[in-house]
């Protein structure tokens, strides 16, 4: 420009035409001369070449400086607002025009795969930046954040897409890589599965490939549980969004109480074709005990009777007169129990307040409330109290042995005494008389009437210990008189031999080639009253015999036996429980744990026995028996209350009635060796066989 004023301008304008800058690239024509060529983003306008400006310039200029301040800022040149420095180089979002993302997209996740069908030849990515200052690359071209990708084209296989963002510091990066499976021309476009299974629980209804929708009952323990879903060779499988391998397990899918709905999808190795299943998973709640039962109930004075067993709910005591009061000590079950005693609330496993006695019968209440607060057993105790001058005389006038002589010769006041019973004698019974006629009498814990003969008392070879508990008219007097007998050992050549019997409609000798049965613990889970049941097989001539299999079976406390379905005995074919094998040692034992024999109509309570010789079970049993049961035992147990759904057996009520005792139990009567109907019993019994 000329020296000279050009007509129409200032010399400020003419400044203002020297700070002119060329038209910047991508500005389109027309590019006036002047105060049009003033570009926002020019380097002449950037603050080191404005501080140069001259004020006569500057005041040329005027409204135009605001402008530039402006342009300075969104060009990024002045200002502190347009310059980030953020370091968040995360998406907020991912998607893709064809195909689904796997896993499902979260911002920290970096890694995906996605599967298209052939027909698809290229797709679009949308990624959208967590952070507005951040830039994004597809492949290496820009892309706005929230808009579309150009198309990228796909082979037929495996393509790597990369999408790279830049936080605002400019300097922070991170990488997302999608990998998209092209499906072959001929790809499949089988979506089933061929398989599903839950790592608890059953399906309902059984997987079927065809049926698509499923529910699953588990219970409140099971917090989480996996599948494992098997589909066609290509074909992708995702779980809640989550891919799966073909025949491998689900990571673990959390429950929650009540129904969680799981969600299989599967993709055809074609890419586009897809199934989706339904897994409906109900988890109970938490259970609340009904649990309502005593474990344990102590009176301070008088004893109970019956003995103390969880499931009887009636007792009687007797207390002399000069008890006026008692204390009842409860003990609960389950420790979420309340317990009352006589309507007044106890602490589980402490003394009662002291409830008074009238002379004459008292009934005590003692109520256990469940933790679900509305179950409830309640068990009573009749307690008498004597009256005054009751008689306090607790003695024995006489005491006889059905076989062998007492030592030393009866005496009111002797208490102790034995005898001695040879080989041949495998039981004896004792007839005690008291001295008063109001006083109550029990002979190993069996009451007998004073001046009667006691149930057959079973003799193991060696000592026997027999007890006899007088209880005077007072209920609080007591005299034990103890009597031990000792049945000795069998000679040589003398042993009697165990009776042969039946072994019964439901043998199962099938069983035998099974060595799962060879076991000690035959119960299965089978529920009733623990037995622990030792058994020693001798010879005729007294002689254990080792290395001999011992096969033994019996019913459920229900009466039902194991392997069989009849009119009868429903329900049972396939199963095994309540049968074992064992091998004995070198003193001739095996031990068994099973649990107290039920009964059914027709037969007294037993147990079958077989003994084959030199453990080989591939021939006819050497000897074939059944063991026999002490009544007053079997009485206790089926008062019990596992037993208390059958209760007595009222089709055969003696030996004498039944069709294999009836000829007698001298051989084959256990020895009941100690217990209760809570802790369970230990049995025993020599089987002598001829070997």
């Amino acid at each position: 420009m000329s020296a000279s004023t050009q007509a129409g301008q200032t010399p400020d304008m003419r400044d203002v035409q020297d700070a002119a800058v060329p038209a910047p690239p991508g500005l389109s024509p027309p590019w006036a001369p002047g105060i049009d060529h003033l570009h926002p983003c020019s380097e002449n306008l950037m603050p080191s070449t404005l501080s140069q400006v001259t004020a006569r310039r500057r005041g040329a200029l005027g409204a135009l400086s605001a402008l530039s301040a402006l342009g300075l800022i969104a060009c990024g040149g002045g200002g502190t607002s347009g310059t980030s420095t953020s370091s968040n180089a995360l998406l907020s979002g991912l998607s893709l025009s064809a195909g689904s993302l796997s896993p499902s997209f979260t911002g920290a996740t970096l890694s995906y795969t996605a599967a298209v069908a052939n027909s698809t030849s290229s797709l679009t990515l949308t990624p959208t930046a967590a952070d507005d200052a951040a830039t994004i690359k597809v492949n290496g071209s820009v892309v706005a954040s929230g808009g579309s990708s150009a198309a990228i084209a796909l082979s037929v296989g495996s393509n790597t897409l990369s999408v790279v963002v830049t936080a605002g510091d400019g300097s922070t990066t991170s990488t997302y890589t999608v990998s998209v499976t092209r499906a072959s021309a001929s790809a499949s476009t089988d979506a089933t599965l061929s398989g599903l299974v839950p790592s608890s629980g059953s399906l309902s209804p059984s997987f079927a490939s065809g049926t698509t929708s499923y529910t699953l009952a588990v219970a409140n323990s099971i917090g989480t549980l996996t599948l494992t879903p098997s589909a066609a060779t290509g074909a992708v499988i995702t779980i809640n969004g989550v891919s799966v391998a073909s025949g491998s397990a689900s990571s673990a899918l959390a429950l929650n109480v009540g129904s969680t709905v799981l969600t299989l999808i599967v993709t055809a190795p074609d890419g586009s074709t897809t199934l989706t299943y339904t897994v409906t998973v109900t988890r109970a709640a938490a259970s609340v005990s009904t649990d309502a039962t005593l474990s344990g109930l102590y009176l301070s004075a008088g004893t109970l009777s019956p003995v103390f067993a969880s499931g009887t709910t009636s007792y009687t005591a007797a207390v002399a007169n000069a008890t006026s009061s008692v204390t009842v000590t409860p003990s609960t079950t389950n420790s979420a129990a309340s317990v009352t005693v006589n309507g007044l609330s106890v602490a589980s496993g402490s003394a009662s307040s002291a409830v008074a006695l009238s002379v004459g019968s008292n009934t005590l209440h003692v109520v256990v409330t469940a933790a679900d607060g509305t179950t409830q057993i309640s068990t009573s105790i009749v307690v008498t109290r004597a009256a005054a001058g009751t008689s306090s005389d607790a003695s024995l006038a006489g005491l006889s042995l059905s076989s062998g002589t007492l030592s030393p010769t009866f005496a009111t006041a002797t208490t102790s005494y034995a005898a001695t019973e040879v080989n041949s004698i495998a039981s004896v019974t004792l007839t005690p008389t008291a001295t008063s006629s109001a006083a109550t009498i029990k002979v190993n814990g069996s009451t007998v009437a004073s001046g009667s003969a006691s149930a057959a008392l079973a003799l193991s070879v060696g000592s026997n210990t027999l007890s006899v508990v007088v209880t005077a008219e007072d209920g609080s007097a007591t005299r034990t008189y103890t009597l031990v007998v000792t049945r000795a050992a069998a000679t040589a050549g003398t042993c009697t031999l165990t009776a042969t019997e039946t072994a019964g409609p439901y043998p199962l000798l099938a069983i035998l080639s099974n060595t799962a049965i060879v076991r000690s613990n035959m119960t299965e889970g089978k529920t009733g009253v623990p037995l622990t049941l030792t058994l020693t097989i001798q010879n005729s001539s007294c002689t254990p015999i080792s290395g001999a299999a011992v096969y033994i079976w019996h019913c459920d406390k229900d009466g039902l036996y194991s392997g069989y379905s009849t009119s009868g005995n429903a329900g049972q074919a396939g199963l095994t429980y309540l049968r074992g094998i064992q091998v004995t040692d070198g003193n001739g034992q095996v031990t068994f744990t099973t649990i107290y024999p039920g009964w059914y109509i027709g037969r007294i309570t037993h147990v079958h026995a077989q003994v084959y010789l030199n453990d080989n079970l591939a021939v006819t049993a050497t000897a074939t028996t059944q063991l026999a049961f002490p009544t007053a035992t079997t009485t206790a147990v089926y008062n019990s209350s596992l037993y208390s759904a059958r209760g007595q057996n009222t089709s055969v009520t003696s030996f004498s009635a039944d069709n294999v005792f009836s000829d007698g139990t001298s051989t084959e009567m256990l020895a009941i060796n100690g217990g209760d109907t809570s802790s369970g019993y230990a049995a025993s019994m020599t089987i002598n066989i001829s070997a």
